[in-house]
């Protein structure tokens, strides 16, 4: 799904603040990268989802080289095959549950086709996974900011998991939980990707979380550029 070989990124004029010899993520694992501040967690997120490009090496997703792609193409690459569930959610404030959902189904003809294999149709299936994650039916049509956090943060999850992309990137999406409620939900999101072969890549902070999942990384042992 994932590898990664002699990456470097720094800004310009700038020391190298991501230096990783290789990464190689397999298709179907769920993996915990455990990155405290500073140690370019951030960074690497935005050069796995193709929003920077890498100084030196290579990042290829699904036997696609990122960096052998125009911007527009990244885009497009990102849209089709890439989930993603921001820290902050980023769900827009002036649609409803089901239509921030559905929106990823508008970027990607891709993702559309793929939703419309599981139900009748694009809606059906934003309700099918709001379901699965425990979202109120009575809140479908509500706008998103009547909802708490919790609930929020299972918007987007089902927004990043619709038209199931091959890999989902999950950048903090517990920071705002209790324990309970993050293994709940963490275990909610494991049984989706599953089902849809997703390979899951969930990014925290938190090292309690790790014994939920197949495989443990540290992105600052990993990331040499802190060394």
């Amino acid at each position: 799904m994932i590898s990664i070989k002699e990456l470097s990124f720094s800004w310009p004029k700038q020391k190298a603040i991501l230096k990783i010899n290789a990464l190689e993520i397999k298709t179907g694992e769920s993996i915990f990268l455990q990155g405290p501040s500073g140690s370019g967690k951030s960074t690497l997120l935005s050069l796995l989802a193709g929003i920077n490009q890498p100084s030196s090496g290579t990042i290829e997703i699904l036997n696609t080289n990122l960096s052998e792609l125009s911007a527009g193409k990244r885009d497009k690459f990102r849209s089709e095959h890439i989930g993603y569930i921001f820290q902050m959610f980023n769900l827009l404030p002036y649609l409803s549950v089901i239509e921030n959902v559905t929106l990823a189904c508008e970027f990607s003809k891709k993702r559309k086709v793929k939703a419309l294999q599981k139900s009748k149709t694009v809606i059906e299936e934003a309700k099918r996974l709001l379901n699965h994650l425990e979202i109120p039916e009575q809140l479908f049509c509500q706008n998103i900011l009547n909802l708490s956090i919790g609930q929020q943060q299972r918007v987007a999850s089902a927004r990043a998991l619709i038209g199931s992309p091959e890999l989902l990137i999950a950048d903090e999406p517990t920071s705002a939980l209790d324990q309970a409620s993050r293994e709940a939900f963490i275990k909610l999101l494991f049984k989706e990707c599953k089902s849809a072969g997703t390979t899951l890549l969930f990014v925290s902070h938190d090292e309690t979380l790790k014994p939920l999942f197949e495989r443990y990384v540290c992105l600052k042992t990993l990331n040499e550029a802190n060394s």
